[in-house]
């Protein structure tokens, strides 16, 4: 995984922002100029075939970082030692391996082919080493589970019906997961199912979900930090604006990472599930057993706490379970911060630090901010607010982290430029987005399912109303086309109130007007998402045998194929009509 930023930062202007595509393109070719014979970069959310086989040209297998049992350690950046350091302090805080289980994509013959059923696990060679590194029954937590010792499983019958009026009772299994992965996970259970789920439990005790349902099973970091995303950051004109703004765009999130979904499949396997996000928050869980109970999410994961100072009845929106580190907090509100904020910075401080360079342990805070840095750069969550510098020279800033990215420069600029211009918009208009943050992890987890674009998420019916509340008849249930392009007398919609900002600030280009139309019409469904498409294109494939993988032929044809696309070579209408992008606005 190789990160690019623009050489300078963008502008408002129209001319900056019509740039964003051509930068990227840009920034692919060079890439691709120093890749060497046979090599080019594509925009993938993860390599098709990440820790299948031989799926590296390096012949070491060593993983003395990550004890993987698929990726070995060739594969972080040991240029640098913050890479492999945080690879190994994750899993050293932690006191195990990290467990990342994301659902199997059940197709015909997949409970046949694929499954590890005596694990329930997609099925590798390399199961049979597989050590959680928990003592159970008085073993050495380096003892590995053998046939004859594992639980007992018995082979999950599917559920033809999709019936899922059983799930577990409120609070049954609520220490089993992160809020968001809660209430994604709960389609996978009925009550025939609770007892095997603690059996297994019993064995693996992780702080990521034991399901019913198969699992494509990874073990180490780089399953996640492995990803590709797309981030925009922003800078503001002040304090109060970024708090505002860091608030709306949480919330938002959700529905900007369902229609940018792009992680159809992981470690060589279709998901039932089209997005990276749970498999980033598993990969560097480092919370101990005895943690989990009382901090909710993984140090990845979606933001936890609302910190607008222009909303007076705030609090009521800000109904979770939230710990704070105390002591920093109380020091926060004695220099001063309000205690909102103050609540935001003491939440990132009930994190350790996971890596502390020699040099910098003994510096001055009052001239420096590498110790904040270092624990604010190690909260990955959804959104992030960010301080000016020291220097003066950077402002408050907020970065929108949450969105996959997707196969084409076309379609990154695009949702990069319309969240900028919703930005500017939000700034202007103030619409009001508040839900309970609870709700907004609800929404969260509905992303999480497969074409989440046809999900619907609860958001607030009026945005422009003066004055919010948690009244559950403020909110509705919304489609992604409802939310991006509006519904007549129930939601006004972004794309709307994109449009109305552009107008009136004169940013009106064909370009943008691309982007709109580009977007609009992935949120209506009329256009897939690039997870639906890349899903199509393996499961048409005539080496694909409807038991959920993919062979090395279906990778190699599909990573040739997205970077044709990227680079121009070949168009696919269905896909991404560029002549109705590309036209002139038709009213309807």
């Amino acid at each position: 995984m190789v990160e690019s930023v623009p050489g300078a930062p963008y502008t408002l202007e129209l001319d900056s922002l019509s740039s964003v595509e051509a930068n990227i393109r840009r920034r692919c070719e060079l890439l691709d100029s120093v890749a060497g014979d046979n090599t080019f970069s594509i925009t993938l959310v993860t390599f098709p075939l990440m820790g299948v086989g031989e799926f590296t040209t390096s012949e070491s297998k060593e993983s003395p970082y990550s004890r993987s049992l698929f990726v070995p350690d060739v594969c972080i950046n040991t240029a640098h030692p913050r890479f492999a350091n945080l690879t190994q302090n994750i899993r050293l805080r932690r006191g195990r391996k990290v467990c990342i289980q994301i659902p199997i994509y059940i197709d015909t013959h997949t409970m046949e082919r694929t499954v590890d059923h005596r694990l329930n696990i997609d099925y590798t060679p390399q199961n049979k080493d597989i050590d959680c590194g928990i003592a159970m029954n008085k073993r050495s937590k380096g003892e590995k589970f053998s046939v004859g010792e594992a639980v007992v499983l018995k082979e999950r019958q599917i559920n033809d019906n999709n019936d899922t009026s059983e799930y577990p009772e409120e609070g049954e299994m609520i220490y089993f997961y992160t809020p968001a992965t809660h209430y994604y996970y709960a389609q996978y259970f009925n009550k025939s199912h609770m007892e095997l789920v603690k059996q297994r439990y019993d064995v693996c005790p992780c702080p990521v979900p034991s399901v019913c349902h198969p699992c494509i099973y990874m073990d180490c970091m780089a399953f996640g930090m492995g990803c590709n995303c797309l981030q925009v950051t922003m800078q503001f004109e002040g304090e109060s604006c970024a708090r505002h703004v860091y608030d709306q765009l949480g919330i938002l999130c959700p529905l900007f990472l369902a229609i940018s979904s792009s992680t159809p499949f992981q470690k060589g396997i279709l998901c039932d599930s089209d997005v990276r996000w749970l498999t980033i928050a598993a990969s560097v869980d480092d919370r101990k057993h005895e943690e989990v109970p009382r901090i909710l999410k993984s140090r990845y994961d979606s933001f936890s706490v609302f910190v607008s100072s222009s909303v007076p009845n705030l609090e009521e929106f800000n109904d979770e379970d939230f710990v704070i580190n105390d002591a920093h907090f109380e020091t926060l509100k004695k220099a001063g911060v309000d205690e909102r904020l103050a609540r935001h910075v003491a939440h990132l401080f009930i994190r350790d630090p996971l890596v502390v360079f020699d040099q910098m342990i003994d510096i001055d805070d009052t001239t420096h901010t590498e110790h904040f840095e270092n624990i604010q750069s190690t909260n990955w969550q959804s959104v992030r607010l960010k301080p000016p510098t020291l220097d003066g020279e950077t402002g408050w800033r907020v970065e929108f982290r949450v969105m996959d990215v997707m196969p084409t420069p076309f379609e990154n600029a695009a949702f990069s430029v319309f969240v900028v211009l919703l930005t500017r918009a939000i700034i202007k208009y103030n619409p009001l987005f508040y839900t309970k943050l609870s709700i907004v992890d609800e929404n969260m987890g509905c992303a999480h399912n497969l074409n989440p674009c046809s999900q619907r998420y609860v958001m607030r019916r009026d945005i422009f109303s003066k004055r919010v509340s948690t009244d559950p008849s403020e909110n509705g249930e919304f489609t992604v086309d409802e939310v991006f392009n509006g519904k007549k007398e129930g939601y006004y919609g972004l794309i709307p109130l994109v449009r109305r900002y552009m107008e009136e600030e004169q940013l009106q280009s064909p370009i943008l007007e691309g982007y709109l139309r580009f977007i609009s019409m992935r949120a209506s469904g009329k256009i897939p998402t690039a997870a639906q498409y890349l899903r199509e294109f393996v499961v048409q494939h005539p080496d694909y045998k409807h038991d959920s993988r993919l062979t090395q032929q279906i990778a190699h044809d599909l990573v040739l194929h997205v970077h044709k696309l990227a680079c121009g070579k070949i168009t696919d209408e269905r896909f991404l009509p560029m002549t109705k992008f590309r036209g002139k606005r038709v009213r309807e």
